[in-house]
């Protein structure tokens, strides 16, 4: 599964990367408690909505990649600007292993984007939306919510 959602925010990959270090990100999302320690996995992180686990960033084009090895869907998303389909705003993507998934675990990926998009806008000092960033989107990207990777018929 995938989810987008698009930041009504201006600036660069670095500034992005600066802003969403792991230090930061309980300071950027909501949906992040707290970062611990480095482990083997990496370093220790506790999900508002799933508890401990740990997570891993990478610097890649446009932005930055989180990823949670011990995650048993894969959870992982980019935080991107500069790139298409809209490299005027920032995007963030999120994915898990699966094609379907309960409601519950849908709504938690979609909390942890949202925050993470709320987050990221408060810290460019942009006004943030209270719709959580699922308005229809001008950069081709949906209406900010699960895509399909099927093909349609």
């Amino acid at each position: 599964m995938e989810f987008f959602y698009h930041a009504d925010a201006r600036t660069d990959p670095e500034a992005l990367r600066r802003i969403l270090s792991l230090d930061n990100l309980p300071e950027v999302c909501a949906a992040v408690d707290d970062i611990g320690e480095a482990e083997e996995l990496g370093r220790v992180v506790f999900f508002y909505h799933w508890g401990r686990f740990h997570i891993r960033r990478e610097e890649i084009l446009g932005g930055v990649r989180f990823w949670v090895p011990d995650c048993p869907n894969a959870l992982a998303w980019t935080v991107t600007t500069g790139l298409p389909p809209c490299p005027e705003r920032v995007v963030i993507h999120g994915t898990i292993n699966r094609t379907e998934h309960d409601q519950e675990f849908i709504e938690a990926c979609h909390a942890l984007l949202e925050e993470t998009k709320r987050g990221l806008e408060r810290a460019l000092g942009v006004e943030v939306k209270e719709d959580g960033g699922k308005e229809p989107s001008d950069c081709g990207l949906g209406v900010g919510g699960i895509g399909d990777l099927r093909k349609k018929k």
